[in-house]
């Protein structure tokens, strides 16, 4: 009888600890958690890895952004469908294309347009022209590009260099099917 104890002791404890491992972890080495109180996310970069928490600093495996406090992550998103009708309903806005000049200038293929009274200061270029931005610190920002995998993180960047109410436009100029906001 004793022995049998033991064994399913020792069966419990294998299984808890097999379970342990295989809560996931990343090539960081970084155990993905389900609470966000001191937990870390990637820097956004627009892809499912944004979802993604972790216990400690590091760099997301997947898209190699450092990962950062998630409660640092302080903006809002508006899906493409609904973008249209909020600008024409808030005309104070301000509208920040991250995308190169190329693209802003529609020189580029595929052309996805620019939205209307749009300020283009490319994601490159973001930190080093923040001053020109200093304005709009108080104003309500729309964030897009192309995709929607550089305005997550320019829009994390803005929250950083306290600008406080950045929105990020979901997936970008190239699934915008209201064209009523796009330069003609």
């Amino acid at each position: 009888m004793m022995v049998a104890n033991n064994f399913i002791r020792i069966l419990i404890l294998s299984f808890l600890f097999l379970s342990t491992i295989q809560c996931g972890s990343s090539a960081a080495g970084e155990t993905k958690i389900g609470t966000t109180q001191d937990s870390y996310q990637c820097i956004p970069c627009g892809s499912d890895c944004d979802k993604e928490t972790f216990s400690k600093p590091g760099t997301c495996s997947h898209c190699q952004m450092q990962l950062v406090k998630s409660s640092t992550i302080n903006f809002k998103t508006v899906q493409p469908a609904d973008l249209c009708n909020y600008i024409q309903t808030h005309p104070e806005v301000v509208l920040l294309d991250v995308r190169t000049k190329e693209e802003f200038e529609g020189k580029r293929k595929p052309d996805f347009g620019t939205l209307k009274n749009a300020i283009n200061v490319p994601i490159q270029e973001l930190e080093e022209r923040m001053a020109e931005l200093a304005p709009y610190k108080e104003k309500e920002v729309i964030v897009y590009c192309s995709h929607s995998h550089r305005s997550p993180r320019a829009s994390y960047i803005l929250t950083q260099n306290g600008f406080t109410n950045i929105t990020n436009m979901a997936g970008g100029m190239s699934v915008l099917k209201d064209r009523s906001c796009v330069k003609e």
